[in-house]
Protein backbone atom coordinates (compact mmCIF):
# COMPACT_ATOMS: atom_id res chain seq x y z
CA UNK A 1 0.00 0.00 0.00
CA UNK A 2 2.69 2.32 0.90
CA UNK A 3 4.20 2.34 -2.94
CA UNK A 4 0.57 3.60 -3.81
CA UNK A 5 0.62 6.86 -1.79
CA UNK A 6 4.24 7.04 -2.98
CA UNK A 7 2.85 7.54 -6.57
CA UNK A 8 0.40 10.79 -5.58
CA UNK A 9 3.25 11.96 -2.86
CA UNK A 10 5.28 12.10 -5.76
CA UNK A 11 2.93 13.64 -7.70
CA UNK A 12 2.35 16.62 -5.08
CA UNK A 13 6.23 16.97 -4.72
CA UNK A 14 6.29 17.61 -8.49
CA UNK A 15 4.06 20.32 -8.36
CA UNK A 16 1.52 22.50 -10.26
CA UNK A 17 4.10 24.20 -12.45
CA UNK A 18 5.23 20.73 -14.31
CA UNK A 19 2.21 18.31 -13.44
CA UNK A 20 -0.15 21.55 -14.60
CA UNK A 21 0.96 21.33 -18.65
CA UNK A 22 1.34 17.54 -18.29
CA UNK A 23 -2.46 17.36 -17.33
CA UNK A 24 -3.73 19.79 -20.07
CA UNK A 25 -1.67 18.18 -22.73
CA UNK A 26 -3.29 14.32 -21.84
CA UNK A 27 -6.88 15.62 -22.10
CA UNK A 28 -6.29 17.79 -24.87
CA UNK A 29 -5.13 14.52 -26.96
CA UNK A 30 -7.71 12.70 -25.46
CA UNK A 31 -10.52 15.23 -26.49
CA UNK A 32 -9.08 14.87 -30.30
CA UNK A 33 -6.48 18.42 -30.03
CA UNK A 34 -3.07 17.12 -32.42
CA UNK A 35 -0.46 16.50 -29.96
CA UNK A 36 1.49 19.59 -30.83
CA UNK A 37 -1.50 22.33 -29.99
CA UNK A 38 -2.34 20.14 -26.77
CA UNK A 39 0.93 20.90 -26.02
CA UNK A 40 0.90 24.24 -26.81
CA UNK A 41 -2.13 24.83 -25.09
CA UNK A 42 -0.69 23.52 -21.45
CA UNK A 43 2.64 25.52 -21.67
CA UNK A 44 0.39 28.66 -22.34
CA UNK A 45 -2.08 27.91 -20.10
CA UNK A 46 0.70 27.36 -16.99
CA UNK A 47 2.62 30.10 -18.07
CA UNK A 48 -1.15 32.27 -18.04
CA UNK A 49 -1.92 31.04 -14.29
CA UNK A 50 1.91 31.54 -13.24
CA UNK A 51 1.02 35.19 -14.90
CA UNK A 52 -2.20 35.47 -12.69
CA UNK A 53 -0.07 34.17 -9.31
CA UNK A 54 2.35 36.55 -9.72
CA UNK A 55 -0.61 39.45 -10.56
CA UNK A 56 -2.54 37.83 -7.11
CA UNK A 57 0.70 38.22 -5.02
CA UNK A 58 1.57 41.44 -5.60
CA UNK A 59 -2.21 42.77 -4.91
CA UNK A 60 -2.26 40.18 -1.86
CA UNK A 61 1.41 41.77 -0.42
CA UNK A 62 0.22 45.70 -1.06
CA UNK A 63 -2.85 44.76 0.31
CA UNK A 64 -1.57 43.25 3.84
CA UNK A 65 0.57 46.19 4.30
CA UNK A 66 -2.18 48.85 3.75
CA UNK A 67 -3.99 46.75 5.97
CA UNK A 68 -1.63 46.24 8.72
CA UNK A 69 -1.45 49.83 8.71
CA UNK A 70 -4.91 50.67 8.62
CA UNK A 71 -5.27 48.64 11.79
CA UNK A 72 -2.18 50.63 13.64
CA UNK A 73 -3.19 53.32 12.61
CA UNK A 74 -7.11 53.45 14.04
CA UNK A 75 -6.04 50.66 17.12
CA UNK A 76 -8.21 47.87 15.70
CA UNK A 77 -7.57 44.58 17.93
CA UNK A 78 -8.76 41.21 18.86
CA UNK A 79 -7.92 38.46 20.56
CA UNK A 80 -7.53 35.53 18.29
CA UNK A 81 -4.45 35.97 15.93
CA UNK A 82 -4.09 35.51 12.54
CA UNK A 83 -1.79 33.08 11.82
CA UNK A 84 -1.93 32.86 7.83
CA UNK A 85 -2.28 29.99 5.42
CA UNK A 86 0.58 28.12 6.85
CA UNK A 87 -1.27 27.30 10.09
CA UNK A 88 -4.22 25.35 8.09
CA UNK A 89 -1.64 23.30 6.07
CA UNK A 90 0.44 22.20 8.84
CA UNK A 91 -2.76 20.71 10.45
CA UNK A 92 -3.64 19.48 7.10
CA UNK A 93 -0.39 17.50 6.12
CA UNK A 94 -0.04 16.57 10.00
CA UNK A 95 -2.81 13.95 9.27
CA UNK A 96 -2.74 10.47 7.37
CA UNK A 97 -5.95 12.26 5.34
CA UNK A 98 -3.31 14.18 3.86
CA UNK A 99 -1.83 10.89 2.05
CA UNK A 100 -5.38 9.51 0.73
CA UNK A 101 -7.08 12.62 -0.15
CA UNK A 102 -6.21 12.64 -4.09
CA UNK A 103 -7.15 9.12 -4.37
CA UNK A 104 -10.50 9.60 -2.40
CA UNK A 105 -10.88 12.65 -4.43
CA UNK A 106 -10.31 10.99 -7.88
CA UNK A 107 -12.73 8.13 -6.34
CA UNK A 108 -15.42 10.59 -5.81
CA UNK A 109 -15.17 12.76 -8.62
CA UNK A 110 -14.67 10.07 -11.11
CA UNK A 111 -18.00 7.97 -9.28
CA UNK A 112 -19.87 11.42 -9.33
CA UNK A 113 -19.17 11.95 -13.40
CA UNK A 114 -19.97 8.43 -14.34
CA UNK A 115 -23.22 8.83 -12.23
CA UNK A 116 -23.84 12.02 -13.44
CA UNK A 117 -23.92 13.69 -10.45
CA UNK A 118 -21.10 16.37 -11.40
CA UNK A 119 -20.10 17.97 -14.62
CA UNK A 120 -16.93 18.02 -13.51
CA UNK A 121 -13.70 16.78 -13.99
CA UNK A 122 -11.04 17.88 -11.33
CA UNK A 123 -7.84 18.44 -12.28
CA UNK A 124 -6.86 21.02 -9.45
CA UNK A 125 -5.07 18.77 -7.32
CA UNK A 126 -2.40 20.67 -5.48
CA UNK A 127 -5.00 22.81 -3.91
CA UNK A 128 -6.85 19.38 -2.05
CA UNK A 129 -4.92 19.54 1.12
CA UNK A 130 -7.54 22.62 1.64
CA UNK A 131 -10.39 19.20 1.98
CA UNK A 132 -7.77 17.44 3.83
CA UNK A 133 -7.65 20.38 6.13
CA UNK A 134 -11.63 20.10 6.77
CA UNK A 135 -11.19 16.10 7.56
CA UNK A 136 -8.17 16.99 10.09
CA UNK A 137 -10.23 19.28 12.08
CA UNK A 138 -12.88 16.49 12.28
CA UNK A 139 -10.30 13.65 12.97
CA UNK A 140 -8.98 16.13 15.73
CA UNK A 141 -12.20 16.96 17.02
CA UNK A 142 -13.22 12.97 16.96
CA UNK A 143 -9.97 11.30 17.79
CA UNK A 144 -11.15 9.31 14.54
CA UNK A 145 -9.48 9.07 11.38
CA UNK A 146 -12.54 7.14 9.81
CA UNK A 147 -14.73 10.53 10.65
CA UNK A 148 -11.87 12.22 9.29
CA UNK A 149 -11.85 10.72 5.61
CA UNK A 150 -15.89 10.49 5.45
CA UNK A 151 -15.39 14.72 6.02
CA UNK A 152 -13.03 14.67 3.44
CA UNK A 153 -14.57 12.43 1.28
CA UNK A 154 -18.68 14.55 1.99
CA UNK A 155 -16.92 17.79 1.50
CA UNK A 156 -15.36 16.34 -2.06
CA UNK A 157 -18.60 15.69 -2.92
CA UNK A 158 -20.59 19.57 -2.32
CA UNK A 159 -17.39 21.20 -3.84
CA UNK A 160 -17.80 19.37 -7.29
CA UNK A 161 -21.40 20.64 -6.85
CA UNK A 162 -20.48 24.34 -6.16
CA UNK A 163 -17.91 23.94 -9.12
CA UNK A 164 -20.73 22.86 -11.55
CA UNK A 165 -22.49 26.42 -10.60
CA UNK A 166 -19.79 28.24 -12.19
CA UNK A 167 -19.31 26.61 -15.26
CA UNK A 168 -21.32 28.17 -17.70
CA UNK A 169 -20.68 31.48 -15.74
CA UNK A 170 -16.74 31.31 -16.70
CA UNK A 171 -18.13 30.92 -20.43
CA UNK A 172 -20.21 33.65 -20.33
CA UNK A 173 -18.57 36.35 -18.09
CA UNK A 174 -14.59 34.97 -19.58
CA UNK A 175 -15.42 34.14 -22.59
CA UNK A 176 -13.74 30.09 -21.18
CA UNK A 177 -15.84 27.44 -22.16
CA UNK A 178 -15.63 23.74 -20.95
CA UNK A 179 -14.09 25.07 -17.55
CA UNK A 180 -15.09 25.47 -14.21
CA UNK A 181 -13.25 26.17 -10.73
CA UNK A 182 -12.31 23.92 -7.68
CA UNK A 183 -10.90 24.38 -4.18
CA UNK A 184 -11.54 23.82 -0.96
CA UNK A 185 -11.94 27.22 0.65
CA UNK A 186 -12.55 29.47 -2.71
CA UNK A 187 -15.36 27.74 -4.42
CA UNK A 188 -17.36 27.26 -0.60
CA UNK A 189 -18.06 31.08 -1.84
CA UNK A 190 -20.46 30.19 -4.40
CA UNK A 191 -23.34 29.88 -2.09
CA UNK A 192 -23.26 33.74 -1.22
CA UNK A 193 -22.53 34.37 -4.72
CA UNK A 194 -26.00 32.87 -5.23
CA UNK A 195 -27.65 34.69 -2.32
CA UNK A 196 -26.63 37.99 -3.28
CA UNK A 197 -27.90 36.66 -7.33
CA UNK A 198 -31.25 36.20 -5.70
CA UNK A 199 -31.44 39.11 -3.51
CA UNK A 200 -30.93 41.73 -6.06
CA UNK A 201 -33.15 39.89 -8.66
CA UNK A 202 -35.94 40.38 -6.51
CA UNK A 203 -35.27 44.51 -7.16
CA UNK A 204 -38.15 45.65 -9.97
CA UNK A 205 -35.98 45.68 -13.10
CA UNK A 206 -33.17 43.31 -11.74
CA UNK A 207 -30.58 46.25 -11.92
CA UNK A 208 -26.59 45.66 -12.87
CA UNK A 209 -23.48 47.44 -12.53
CA UNK A 210 -20.97 45.68 -14.33
CA UNK A 211 -17.44 47.63 -15.19
CA UNK A 212 -15.77 47.13 -18.33
CA UNK A 213 -14.01 43.73 -18.43
CA UNK A 214 -12.19 44.27 -21.65
CA UNK A 215 -8.73 46.38 -21.70
CA UNK A 216 -10.15 48.97 -23.34
CA UNK A 217 -13.34 50.27 -21.11
CA UNK A 218 -15.85 52.46 -23.11
CA UNK A 219 -15.87 55.33 -20.22
CA UNK A 220 -13.91 56.27 -17.19
CA UNK A 221 -16.58 55.42 -14.85
CA UNK A 222 -17.26 51.47 -16.04
CA UNK A 223 -12.98 51.26 -16.20
CA UNK A 224 -11.64 48.85 -13.37
CA UNK A 225 -8.38 50.82 -13.84
CA UNK A 226 -10.16 54.31 -12.32
CA UNK A 227 -12.35 52.71 -9.60
CA UNK A 228 -8.47 50.79 -8.52
CA UNK A 229 -6.46 53.95 -8.31
CA UNK A 230 -9.42 56.30 -6.77
CA UNK A 231 -9.79 53.49 -3.76
CA UNK A 232 -5.98 53.38 -3.93
CA UNK A 233 -6.02 56.57 -2.70
CA UNK A 234 -8.84 56.01 -0.20
CA UNK A 235 -6.72 53.16 1.53
CA UNK A 236 -3.90 54.95 1.46
CA UNK A 237 -5.29 58.10 3.67
CA UNK A 238 -6.93 55.51 5.92
CA UNK A 239 -3.41 53.95 6.40
CA UNK A 240 -2.20 57.38 7.43
CA UNK A 241 0.40 57.79 4.34
CA UNK A 242 1.77 60.63 2.77
CA UNK A 243 1.14 62.14 -0.59
CA UNK A 244 4.19 60.21 -2.30
CA UNK A 245 3.04 57.15 -0.68
CA UNK A 246 -0.52 57.63 -1.53
CA UNK A 247 0.07 58.12 -5.35
CA UNK A 248 2.57 54.85 -5.41
CA UNK A 249 0.10 52.51 -3.52
CA UNK A 250 -2.84 53.97 -6.17
CA UNK A 251 -1.02 53.38 -8.95
CA UNK A 252 -0.17 50.05 -8.09
CA UNK A 253 -3.61 49.25 -7.73
CA UNK A 254 -4.87 50.85 -10.60
CA UNK A 255 -1.86 49.27 -12.52
CA UNK A 256 -3.10 45.44 -11.66
CA UNK A 257 -6.39 46.40 -12.13
CA UNK A 258 -4.88 47.17 -15.88
CA UNK A 259 -3.11 44.20 -16.19
CA UNK A 260 -5.63 41.75 -14.54
CA UNK A 261 -7.88 41.96 -18.17
CA UNK A 262 -4.67 41.25 -20.44
CA UNK A 263 -3.42 38.18 -18.37
CA UNK A 264 -7.43 37.18 -18.31
CA UNK A 265 -7.05 37.07 -22.22
CA UNK A 266 -4.20 35.49 -22.00
CA UNK A 267 -5.39 32.44 -20.10
CA UNK A 268 -8.51 32.39 -22.04
CA UNK A 269 -6.55 31.97 -25.25
CA UNK A 270 -4.74 29.48 -24.01
CA UNK A 271 -6.79 26.98 -22.76
CA UNK A 272 -9.93 27.76 -25.11
CA UNK A 273 -8.89 24.96 -27.73
CA UNK A 274 -9.52 22.52 -25.08
CA UNK A 275 -12.82 23.86 -23.27
CA UNK A 276 -14.13 23.78 -27.12
CA UNK A 277 -13.03 20.29 -27.51
CA UNK A 278 -14.59 19.13 -23.90
CA UNK A 279 -17.96 21.25 -25.02
CA UNK A 280 -18.16 19.22 -28.48
CA UNK A 281 -16.93 15.96 -27.10
CA UNK A 282 -19.43 16.13 -24.46
CA UNK A 283 -22.19 16.63 -26.90
CA UNK A 284 -21.23 14.56 -29.86
CA UNK A 285 -19.65 11.73 -27.97
CA UNK A 286 -21.21 11.75 -25.09
CA UNK A 287 -24.67 13.11 -26.41
CA UNK A 288 -25.58 15.13 -22.58
CA UNK A 289 -27.48 18.19 -22.78
CA UNK A 290 -24.81 20.91 -21.96
CA UNK A 291 -21.24 19.84 -21.42
CA UNK A 292 -18.35 18.69 -19.14
CA UNK A 293 -16.25 21.09 -17.15
CA UNK A 294 -12.22 20.71 -16.45
CA UNK A 295 -11.96 21.99 -12.82
CA UNK A 296 -8.97 24.06 -12.39
CA UNK A 297 -7.62 26.62 -9.69
CA UNK A 298 -9.51 29.52 -8.68
CA UNK A 299 -6.49 31.70 -9.84
CA UNK A 300 -8.18 31.29 -13.32
CA UNK A 301 -10.98 34.10 -12.05
CA UNK A 302 -8.38 36.48 -11.12
CA UNK A 303 -8.01 37.72 -15.15
CA UNK A 304 -10.88 40.44 -14.58
CA UNK A 305 -10.75 44.50 -13.07
CA UNK A 306 -13.06 44.17 -11.05
CA UNK A 307 -11.83 41.22 -9.24
CA UNK A 308 -9.24 44.08 -8.23
CA UNK A 309 -11.97 47.11 -7.49
CA UNK A 310 -14.14 44.43 -5.48
CA UNK A 311 -11.33 43.49 -3.49
CA UNK A 312 -10.28 46.69 -2.47
CA UNK A 313 -13.73 47.31 -1.30
CA UNK A 314 -14.21 44.65 1.32
CA UNK A 315 -10.68 44.06 2.56
CA UNK A 316 -10.92 47.64 4.47
CA UNK A 317 -15.08 47.06 5.14
CA UNK A 318 -14.69 43.91 6.98
CA UNK A 319 -11.39 45.23 8.90
CA UNK A 320 -13.54 48.15 10.52
CA UNK A 321 -16.85 46.02 10.63
CA UNK A 322 -14.85 43.00 12.42
CA UNK A 323 -15.52 44.50 15.67
CA UNK A 324 -19.20 44.81 15.34
CA UNK A 325 -20.56 41.29 13.97
CA UNK A 326 -21.63 39.42 16.84
CA UNK A 327 -19.69 36.51 18.36
CA UNK A 328 -16.61 37.37 16.17
CA UNK A 329 -13.33 37.48 18.21
CA UNK A 330 -10.79 37.77 15.07
CA UNK A 331 -9.51 40.42 12.90
CA UNK A 332 -7.57 38.84 9.65
CA UNK A 333 -4.36 40.55 8.84
CA UNK A 334 -1.42 38.41 6.95
CA UNK A 335 -4.33 36.00 5.27
CA UNK A 336 -6.18 39.21 3.84
CA UNK A 337 -3.49 37.62 0.75
CA UNK A 338 -6.43 34.79 0.41
CA UNK A 339 -9.58 37.27 -0.12
CA UNK A 340 -8.45 37.99 -3.77
CA UNK A 341 -9.38 34.27 -4.67
CA UNK A 342 -12.43 34.02 -2.71
CA UNK A 343 -13.55 37.37 -4.35
CA UNK A 344 -12.45 36.39 -7.87
CA UNK A 345 -15.03 33.59 -7.67
CA UNK A 346 -17.83 35.59 -6.41
CA UNK A 347 -17.29 37.97 -9.09
CA UNK A 348 -17.32 35.20 -11.48
CA UNK A 349 -20.84 33.85 -10.17
CA UNK A 350 -22.48 37.15 -10.17
CA UNK A 351 -20.94 37.42 -13.70
CA UNK A 352 -19.01 40.87 -12.72
CA UNK A 353 -21.90 42.49 -11.19
CA UNK A 354 -20.26 45.20 -9.01
CA UNK A 355 -23.04 45.73 -6.03
CA UNK A 356 -23.73 42.08 -6.36
CA UNK A 357 -20.29 41.26 -5.68
CA UNK A 358 -19.56 43.59 -3.19
CA UNK A 359 -22.81 42.04 -1.12
CA UNK A 360 -21.87 38.62 -1.54
CA UNK A 361 -18.40 39.49 -0.33
CA UNK A 362 -19.43 40.95 2.63
CA UNK A 363 -21.29 37.88 3.20
CA UNK A 364 -19.00 35.62 3.02
CA UNK A 365 -16.38 37.49 4.51
CA UNK A 366 -18.46 38.34 7.66
CA UNK A 367 -19.10 34.29 7.80
CA UNK A 368 -15.25 33.61 7.43
CA UNK A 369 -14.86 35.90 10.24
CA UNK A 370 -17.30 34.51 12.58
CA UNK A 371 -16.50 30.96 11.82
CA UNK A 372 -13.08 31.45 12.49
CA UNK A 373 -14.28 32.61 16.19
CA UNK A 374 -15.71 29.72 16.47
CA UNK A 375 -13.64 27.13 15.72
CA UNK A 376 -10.34 29.27 16.88
CA UNK A 377 -9.84 26.62 19.93
CA UNK A 378 -9.80 24.03 17.73
CA UNK A 379 -8.02 25.22 15.15
CA UNK A 380 -4.78 26.57 17.71
CA UNK A 381 -5.18 22.70 19.32
CA UNK A 382 -4.56 21.44 15.99
CA UNK A 383 -1.82 24.04 14.76
CA UNK A 384 0.34 23.34 17.93
CA UNK A 385 0.11 19.64 17.78
CA UNK A 386 0.99 19.77 14.32
CA UNK A 387 4.01 22.09 15.21
CA UNK A 388 4.34 23.61 18.62
CA UNK A 389 7.35 25.54 17.77
CA UNK A 390 6.08 27.83 15.39
CA UNK A 391 2.02 28.30 16.42
CA UNK A 392 2.52 27.71 20.33
CA UNK A 393 3.31 31.08 20.98
CA UNK A 394 0.77 32.71 19.40
CA UNK A 395 -2.23 32.19 21.83
CA UNK A 396 -5.58 31.77 20.37
CA UNK A 397 -5.17 31.22 16.37
CA UNK A 398 -7.15 31.03 13.49
CA UNK A 399 -6.92 32.28 10.04
CA UNK A 400 -9.18 33.49 7.26
CA UNK A 401 -9.23 31.14 3.88
CA UNK A 402 -9.70 27.76 6.12
CA UNK A 403 -10.37 27.97 9.32
CA UNK A 404 -12.86 30.43 8.39
CA UNK A 405 -14.80 28.04 5.67
CA UNK A 406 -17.97 27.62 6.66
CA UNK A 407 -17.88 24.34 4.89
CA UNK A 408 -15.33 23.42 8.09
CA UNK A 409 -17.76 24.87 11.12
CA UNK A 410 -20.68 22.46 9.35
CA UNK A 411 -18.00 19.60 9.25
CA UNK A 412 -17.20 20.05 13.03
CA UNK A 413 -20.86 20.58 14.20
CA UNK A 414 -21.53 17.37 12.44
CA UNK A 415 -18.40 15.69 14.12
CA UNK A 416 -19.55 16.99 17.15
CA UNK A 417 -22.51 14.92 17.64
CA UNK A 418 -20.55 11.68 16.62
CA UNK A 419 -22.37 8.73 14.64
CA UNK A 420 -25.50 10.56 14.15
CA UNK A 421 -23.90 13.81 13.05
CA UNK A 422 -21.52 11.90 10.22
CA UNK A 423 -24.42 10.03 8.81
CA UNK A 424 -26.61 12.53 8.96
CA UNK A 425 -23.60 14.91 6.69
CA UNK A 426 -23.52 12.38 4.69
CA UNK A 427 -27.56 11.79 4.18
CA UNK A 428 -27.88 15.34 3.48
CA UNK A 429 -24.56 15.30 1.03
CA UNK A 430 -25.76 12.16 -0.95
CA UNK A 431 -29.45 14.10 -1.04
CA UNK A 432 -27.57 16.90 -2.79
CA UNK A 433 -25.67 14.36 -5.20
CA UNK A 434 -28.93 13.01 -6.54
CA UNK A 435 -30.40 16.57 -7.25
CA UNK A 436 -27.68 17.41 -8.49
CA UNK A 437 -27.63 14.69 -11.18
CA UNK A 438 -31.44 14.91 -11.88
CA UNK A 439 -31.08 18.67 -13.08
CA UNK A 440 -27.91 17.23 -15.10
CA UNK A 441 -30.04 14.33 -16.68
CA UNK A 442 -33.30 16.47 -17.38
CA UNK A 443 -30.76 19.36 -18.60
CA UNK A 444 -32.67 21.34 -16.09
CA UNK A 445 -29.09 23.25 -15.20
CA UNK A 446 -28.95 24.11 -18.94
CA UNK A 447 -32.30 24.97 -19.50
CA UNK A 448 -32.80 27.84 -21.96
CA UNK A 449 -29.54 28.50 -22.88
CA UNK A 450 -29.02 30.15 -26.01
CA UNK A 451 -26.22 32.48 -27.52
CA UNK A 452 -25.76 36.25 -26.67
CA UNK A 453 -26.42 38.36 -29.43
CA UNK A 454 -22.75 39.95 -29.56
CA UNK A 455 -22.50 44.34 -29.56
CA UNK A 456 -18.53 44.34 -29.63
CA UNK A 457 -15.73 42.44 -30.24
CA UNK A 458 -14.45 41.82 -26.56
CA UNK A 459 -18.29 41.19 -25.27
CA UNK A 460 -18.40 38.00 -28.27
CA UNK A 461 -19.75 34.99 -26.12
CA UNK A 462 -17.87 31.58 -25.50
CA UNK A 463 -18.75 28.60 -27.84
CA UNK A 464 -21.17 27.61 -24.44
CA UNK A 465 -24.15 29.35 -25.01
CA UNK A 466 -25.08 31.39 -22.00
CA UNK A 467 -28.25 31.40 -20.36
CA UNK A 468 -30.97 33.79 -21.58
CA UNK A 469 -33.11 32.47 -18.36
CA UNK A 470 -31.05 31.56 -15.17
CA UNK A 471 -31.69 28.30 -14.11
CA UNK A 472 -34.09 27.66 -11.49
CA UNK A 473 -31.52 27.13 -8.68
CA UNK A 474 -30.18 30.14 -9.40
CA UNK A 475 -32.78 32.48 -8.75
CA UNK A 476 -33.01 34.01 -12.46
CA UNK A 477 -29.81 35.69 -12.60
CA UNK A 478 -30.04 38.37 -16.06
CA UNK A 479 -27.04 39.69 -17.26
Amino acid sequence: MNWFLHIFELFVRMGWLIMTPILITLCGKALGLSLGNAVSAGVRTTGAVFGLNLMANSLGSNLTSVIADITLNYQLALEITDAGWAASSAIAYASAISSWIIPLHLLVNWVMLLSRCTRTLNLDLWNLWHVAFLGAMVERLTDSLAYGMVTAGAMSVLILIFSDRCGWRMARYCQIPGISVTSGYATAAVPFGLVAEHLFNLIPGRPRLVLARGTEPRAALASPVAWSFSLGILLGVLAGREGIAILQLAMTFGALAFLAPHLGQAFSGAITPVGERMVSFSREKLGIKGNLYLGMTPTTTLGNGTMVVVTLMVAPLITFLAGNIPGNRFLVQGDIVMLPYIIGVIVIVCRGDLMRSLLAGLLASSTILWCASSLAELFTLGAVTANAEAFEQLGTISNFSDGGNFLCWLSVQAGSYGFAGMALMVVVVVTLAVWNRNRIVTGADVAGLRPKRVRRAEDAPAPEPAPAAEPQEDAGAQQ
